[in-house]
């Protein structure tokens, strides 16, 4: 053989390639049972060669499982690979016992028919002038369970701070306010989603509702919302922006401006495109490749950020926006959610606002933390001649 036939082996410097570590089952996905007989649970099958996990009643037998008994309300997949390069299967099935109506398995059909049936109990008339009446409900995380609590508690939650929002504008014209405009500002999680947490907020513990009925629930709500503020005034305004866990997908870079808040509310535009009573409705979200938005209101620029692009020191996020002259950071007002708790600080002649949560908590921060966000609805006042600090105020959710 001529040696030029053998190059390649001449030019390896031995054995090469890299030893693959031989990778057990995951911790997660051994087999195993968690049930308990009244509420219900989960198996997680034996692992088997992809694409041979058999139906889940023979899933349920292999645990002495009556499949007849058992009601499935979900089924996860995993699957991963041996050191011999063989993939294998497992699946974790979720049971209740047959017959059994679960009180956390939300009847999204039954929510969007308590929205839509729900009304302020008042007849109102719009209001004028220059003013601005801000309301920004933040961090909403439709679908979240934390606290005993879940969708229906953030449901009844947002709407009783709805029609607190009604009460508090009607007090502030009545001490002389001008306010013609009403200002929607949604900067933030309106879902729970499914990809903050590295995913695992996918798992039945996080979350009450599907992804699909999250968004699903939050458009009714949102509609609902603007349905009860549009009679206020002639002018409403709808700024979004998508939050953290408003991202669809984090396994390849996607458009910051592209997320659920927008997608929530762009269909809510649609509806009101409809409806000719709700013709002085309207939206602004960012612009492709944008995760902020600076919206004019009335001659004072009102600049929305989620927060979770500053890390914990806002302030430096915001210096940096204002050195770059970005329209964000040349705001006369912040608005941010995030951090889950109101906090408000002057910036110089400007203001920054933190929005508190409306969802149910974090028992994962109580716990890191030993702290507890407080649910509560923004409200301020800003626009014309209007002083921004004069007139913010907290509505607290009463018991």
């Amino acid at each position: 053989m001529a040696l030029s036939e053998n190059l390649k082996k001449l030019a390896e410097p031995g054995q090469t390639g890299s030893d693959v570590k031989a990778l057990n089952t995951p911790e997660d996905w051994r087999p195993r049972l968690d049930l308990d007989d009244s509420k219900g649970g989960f198996v997680v099958s034996k692992p088997r060669p992809a694409g041979e996990i058999p139906d889940t009643a023979d899933v349920l037998k292999e645990f002495d499982l009556d499949p007849n008994s058992w009601t499935v309300t979900s089924l996860r997949r995993s699957r991963w690979q041996t050191y011999s390069g063989e993939w294998l299967e497992s699946v974790r099935v979720n049971v209740v016992p047959s017959g059994l109506v679960v009180a956390d398995h939300l009847d999204a059909e039954a929510l969007i028919d308590e929205i839509k049936k729900w009304r302020p109990e008042r007849g109102l008339k719009a209001g004028t002038g220059n003013g601005a009446y801000l309301v920004s409900p933040s961090d909403q995380q439709i679908g979240k369970k934390a606290n005993g609590q879940g969708t229906q508690q953030s449901i009844d939650r947002i709407l009783q701070l709805t029609e607190y929002s009604v009460d508090r504008l009607l007090s502030l014209r009545k001490m002389g306010l001008n306010l013609g405009t009403v200002v929607l500002a949604l900067p933030g999680d309106h879902v729970e989603g499914l990809t903050s947490q590295n995913g695992r907020l996918q798992g039945q513990a996080a979350s009450d509702l599907g992804l699909t009925e999250q968004v699903r629930v939050a458009r009714r709500l949102l509609m609902t919302q603007i349905k009860t503020l549009a009679p206020l005034a002639e002018r409403v305004i709808v700024p979004v922006i998508n939050g953290n866990h408003d991202e669809v997908t984090r396994q390849v870079a996607a458009d910051p401006a592209d997320g659920w808040n927008v997608e929530i509310a762009s269909a809510v535009q649609d509806a009101c495109a409809e409806n000719p009573a709700l013709q002085h409705v309207e939206f602004r979200f960012p612009s492709s490749g944008h995760q902020t938005l600076t919206v004019d209101i009335n001659g004072t620029m009102l600049g929305l950020f989620h927060g979770h692009q500053a890390g914990r020191d806002v302030m430096k996020y915001l210096s940096g926006q204002a050195a770059g002259q970005t329209a964000l950071g040349l705001a006369d007002v912040w608005i941010s959610g995030h951090f889950h708790n109101f906090k408000c600080m002057d910036v110089g002649h400007r203001l920054w606002v933190q929005c508190p949560t409306t969802d149910p908590g974090s028992e994962w921060f109580r716990d890191r933390a030993g702290l507890e966000s407080k649910p509560g609805l923004l409200t301020m006042v800003l626009g014309g001649e209007y002083e921004p600090r004069e007139h913010i105020s907290v509505l607290a959710v009463k018991p």
